[in-house]
Formats: C-alpha cells, structure tokens, sequence
C-alpha cells in the first residue's frame, strides 16, 4: 500500500461523520478542479461558484464545516478570501480579452455580523477603473440579505506570466 492509501485508510477509519463528508465534498473539489469545473483548487475546495452580470460578480460558497472557525462559523479569514476572489475575478474577468490580468495590492475588510445561514454570497463592483490601477468593494451577504462583511479591494494592472497547471 503507498503511502496516501495507508493515510487515507487511517484517516477513514478512525472518522467522524462530518469528517467524512468532509474528506467526500474535499476530494470532490479536487475532481471538480480536475475536470476544469473550477478555476482555482481554492475555489474547487471550498465548492465556490462564480457568476457575472454585467459590471458585477457574484461568489456564493456554502457554509460548511470545512470553512468554521473554532466558535463553528464561517472564518473570517475565509471571508476575506471570498470577497478578494469575488473582486479578483470580475477585475480578471474584463482585463484577459487584453491579454492583462491584476493582482491585489490592498484590501481591507469590515465583519458586521455572524453568518447564520447555510450560504455567504460575495456581490463585487467597480468604484474605479483606471489603466495601472483598479479599486472594488464588496459586500458578503446571506441569502436572508443579512451583511455579514464588506470590503474595498486596490488593484494593479500586469501582463500575466505563461500560466501553467
């Protein structure tokens, strides 16, 4: 047995429920990944789905054990990750057709409220577009329109380097 299958199987053995369908939804990430379901192994993982209207994306991510802090809500480090990935993508999103891309160079972030709800749903926007430099905000709400967070998000304008799998 290689050295994955003897830690899958101790890891299965000894599992919790949740644990388990934890390994199911993180294994399921990586194949969603695998199949070109997802961008990003991050997004795969965390079961991300990405959405566009016109000037604005929208991020949804369930609320599973996989992204709680240590009280059993979502982290607020998860959080942030979804509300820069929202902005990173609608800037990403409009920059590729000119062989550009931008990468974050500031971003702070409020949490207002507790998430509750099974859902987080990142709406970015544009409060400016320049050539070199880019700035979004974001607002994370729960399907309930309860805001849990908002964030400003700076961006830089670069030629991306030869991506590669």
């Amino acid at each position: 047995m290689n050295e994955l299958q003897t830690l899958l199987t101790q890891v299965t053995e000894n599992a919790s429920e949740v644990e388990m369908s934890l390994l199911k939804e993180f294994l399921k990430g990586i194949q969603n990944k695998q199949q070109n379901a997802a961008p990003t192994y991050l997004n795969a993982i965390f079961h991300m789905d990405t959405q566009y209207e016109q000037d604005i994306c929208v991020v949804t991510v369930p609320v599973t054990p996989l992204i709680h802090n240590s009280f059993h809500m979502p982290h607020g480090g998860v959080i942030a990750t979804l509300t820069d990935n929202a902005m990173g993508f609608l800037v990403n999103k409009d920059l590729q057709p000119e062989g550009k891309g931008a990468v974050t160079t500031n971003m702070t972030i409020h949490y207002v409220k507790a998430a509750t709800e099974k859902t987080l749903i990142a709406t970015a926007s544009y409060l400016h577009k320049g050539r070199q430099t880019l700035v979004l905000e974001c607002t994370v709400t729960q399907p309930d329109g309860k805001k849990i967070a908002y964030a400003t998000g700076s961006f830089f304008v670069i030629e991306p380097p030869n991506s590669s799998k």
